[in-house]
């Protein structure tokens, strides 16, 4: 009987450890990547409640989980705390396998491949971690039990090391470029709501850009109660643009990363210039965004993802008034194959975007995009061109620092620029099933912006 009881109570022991059977370390370890994980999640709350409110309460609901998983596994780290450790650490790790790699399967964003960002990154490392630690706290509670003093002390700074790692993450530019505020004077304009069975590539009303990938990862825009469709442009895939104050030193030090576009754009003043260069067409001119001319050799396509000089001085593609020789340059649009949303510009103003469904077109001046640099068209659209389907781009910001068409109320790194509309001040766009027929411009009124107008706020 006394051996019969022995052994069953060693068999406890390793299946169902009490709060006192678990090793110290481990205990605050899993608690440590639970909290930090748990932060990440609740941080990111008013920006993707922005955004769409089911995805907010899921942020809730994903951080409360893991708040409560943290306080359990510290004060009764019972089997079944671990358990829900393990369980719950999987299904969201496999929640970011999904929105990463076939996008979600329903919502705004259905079917959208999630950009990847240093904080999401953060997040689902830590409930990676989380996962392994409770998986071998269940199978050997008391591994660290035997170390001694001096590898303990080692030891402990792991927790502690979690726990600034979240913090880091939650600080980050990439979890600061997730919420924005419309500037004073302006109000927020909710996204164009589309008719049950269409698409943001059927209206003839619809902008440009929001036909670029038909989700906006943005909040709604700020722009004047009458904008003339300006409000219904939307650039690509990406996370709330932004416009914070800089502290002076920061500033500074991006004062002169934009200097030198500054200087780049002396050198392209006019499309001929940009064709001189070895620069190529790369679709029609669009409002909001003008005609990109692009060239992408590696300084142009930045796998570092740091805009340091070489990067300033090669943009991917230079955009212009028109497709004319003599049309002006107008802004810069920057690349990069960073596997992670790049370091970019200094400060946290910089949002870089992607793009799904992409039409190009080998052509022998080079590849063409007949369907617009940032327009997503369909497979039979392309096809109808003679074109293939590029299914997603990388990072790309567009920097508007070319004098006459900077100044603008949502800052430097706005989506689009509203000095850029068509001859009848509008920035609508023709039917996209004429847009191959327009290889220059897609403008409803059939041509870029008046010249006079062009400088015009």
């Amino acid at each position: 009987m006394t051996d019969t009881g022995t052994t069953s109570g060693a068999t406890m022991s390793t299946s169902a450890p009490s709060g006192s059977d678990l090793a110290p370390l481990l205990r605050a370890s899993i608690a440590a990547c639970a909290a930090g994980a748990a932060a990440i999640h609740l941080a990111m709350v008013p920006a993707h409640m922005a955004e769409w409110a089911p995805e907010g309460v899921a942020f809730v609901i994903t951080g409360w989980i893991q708040l409560a998983i943290a306080a359990l596994v510290l004060v009764r780290s019972r089997r079944w705390v671990l358990l829900a450790s393990v369980l719950s650490s999987a299904v969201f790790i496999g929640a970011y396998i999904v929105t990463r790699t076939v996008g979600a399967p329903f919502g705004p964003q259905q079917g959208v491949t999630e950009p990847r960002a240093f904080v999401d990154l953060a997040c689902v490392g830590l409930e990676v971690a989380m996962l392994g630690l409770s998986m071998l706290a269940l199978a050997r509670p008391r591994i660290t039990s035997s170390w001694n003093h001096q590898a303990m002390v080692f030891a402990s700074i792991i927790p502690v090391a979690t726990l600034l790692f979240a913090t880091t993450a939650v600080t980050s530019k990439s979890a600061s470029n997730h919420t924005h505020a419309c500037p004073k004077g302006q109000i927020a304009t909710p996204k164009p709501t589309l008719a049950a069975g269409s698409s943001a590539a059927t209206s003839s009303t619809t902008s440009t850009t929001l036909a670029a990938d038909g989700h906006n990862h943005a909040a709604p825009a700020c722009v004047a109660e009458n904008d003339n469709g300006f409000s219904l442009l939307g650039n690509g895939h990406h996370h709330a643009i932004v416009n914070n104050t800089l502290d002076p030193v920061t500033q500074a030090a991006l004062d002169a990363q934009l200097d030198i576009t500054r200087e780049v754009a002396k050198q392209y003043p006019t499309v001929a210039s940009a064709i001189a260069a070895g620069y190529k067409k790369a679709g029609p001119y669009s409002p909001g965004l003008g005609s990109h001319y692009t060239k992408s050799t590696a300084s142009e396509l930045n796998a570092k993802g740091v805009m340091d000089e070489d990067a300033l001085r090669h943009p991917l593609s230079l955009l212009y008034f028109g497709n004319d020789p003599d049309s002006e340059l107008v802004g810069f649009m920057y690349y990069s194959v960073s596997p992670v949303e790049p370091t970019g510009f200094v400060g946290t103003n910089d949002v870089w975007h992607s793009h799904t469904n992409i039409c190009l077109k080998s052509t022998p001046e080079g590849v063409d995009a007949p369907f617009g640099a940032d327009l997503q068209a369909t497979p039979e659209q392309c096809a109808q061109v003679g074109g293939f389907m590029l299914k997603q781009t990388q990072w790309m910001i567009h920097v508007w620092t070319v004098p006459g068409y900077d100044n603008l109320i949502g800052g430097t790194f706005q989506e689009e620029n509203n000095k850029l509309a068509c001859s009848d001040g509008t920035y609508y766009v023709l039917p996209p099933d004429q847009w191959a027929d327009n290889p220059i411009n897609i403008c409803r009124s059939k041509a870029p912006g008046d010249p006079s107008a062009k400088r015009v706020a």
